[in-house]
This record gives structure tokens, C-alpha cells and sequence, in this order.
């Protein structure tokens, strides 16, 4: 399981990217885009604009090895697999950043 805390340049990016990749669907009725909040294989929660710069963030959990889509990388803010490399060569979990006011702290319950 990897937790993603993604970060888009607005929202309309944010709903193509769900779309394209099949996290979301228009209804070509009213144009308006659904997310698919859960499934067997992942769960979703839109978090929206922070601190009203128009950036859109969503928390993404991957309950099972999902590839990130061609092109995602650009959104992970961050992930619950990354690392640094500290000063001895090992490989340590970078920490999400939760005293940051730039950055949501809303957590899976």
C-alpha cells in the first residue's frame, strides 16, 4: 500500500488526469466529472484548494502496486515510498510534511 499526496495546477488538470487514467468519469449529460472514491484497488478523497492559489491537491491511496500513470509524476507532492539518502548511504523514508502550511494535513482515518 502507497499513499500519494498529489498536487495539481487546478482542478480542471486534476479531473482530466482521473479521466484519462480511470479514477473518474464524465457524464456527458451535465459535463460534470465523478471520481471513483473507492474500489478494490484504490481510495480517493478530493481534498481541493488550500490556501486559495488554485492548486488542487487529492490523497490517493494504492492498495495495490498501481504503476503510476505516464505523466504522474509531475502531481506526487509526496509519497509514503520515498526516500532520501542520508549521510551513511542508507536509504531513509522522507517524513510527510505536517507542520507545513502549505500543505494539507488531512490524514486517512
Amino acid at each position: 500500500m502507497i499513499d500519494y499526496l498529489l498536487k495539481f495546477p487546478n482542478k480542471q488538470t486534476a479531473e482530466q488526469f482521473g479521466v484519462s487514467n480511470g479514477f473518474a468519469k464524465l457524464d456527458p449529460e451535465s459535463g460534470l466529472v465523478f471520481s471513483s472514491l473507492a474500489s478494490h484497488t484504490h481510495a480517493l478523497h478530493q481534498i481541493g484548494e488550500h490556501n486559495g492559489d488554485g492548486k488542487y491537491w487529492v490523497l490517493f491511496r494504492d492498495l495495490v502496486g498501481i504503476p503510476v500513470p505516464e505523466g504522474g509524476e509531475q502531481f506526487i507532492f509526496w509519497s509514503s515510498n520515498m526516500t532520501i539518502t542520508d549521510d551513511a548511504g542508507n536509504d531513509v523514508p522522507v517524513p510527510r510534511p505536517i507542520d507545513d502550511p502549505n500543505v494539507p494535513n488531512i490524514f486517512w482515518a
